[in-house]
């Protein structure tokens, strides 16, 4: 093997391995973003619902007496509220960003 095939399978393979690790690199900051986003958008969905049906089920009427159109319009205005917790967690963590996660330089 001459000299120039040596440096050639050397210089490809630190090629590779830098290429290897940006795409790791970059899997990992894709992942982490899923994760976040799966996890706003299933407790902008679930947690209004939950809220909806505890408020409704074990708290207004078995601790209150109210009638059934009251019951369900507490419950409803609990899941607004939950849901606008929800977005403003969201938009929170949106703007301010987390600080965890870095910027790097792509040539």
């Amino acid at each position: 093997m001459s000299n120039k095939s040596k440096k050639a399978t050397l210089g490809g393979n630190d090629g590779s391995q830098s290429k290897l690790s940006k795409q790791r690199a970059h899997d990992s900051q894709d992942y982490s973003a899923f994760k976040v986003v799966l996890f706003y958008c299933s407790l902008i969905v679930f947690l209004p619902v939950i809220t909806f049906f505890a408020l409704k089920g074990f708290l207004l009427e078995r601790f209150f007496t109210m009638s059934d159109m009251k019951v369900n319009i507490g419950s409803a205005v609990g899941a607004v509220a939950a849901l606008h917790i929800a977005l403003g967690v969201y938009i929170y963590r949106a703007y301010f960003g987390d600080s965890k996660t870095s910027q790097f330089k792509e040539d």
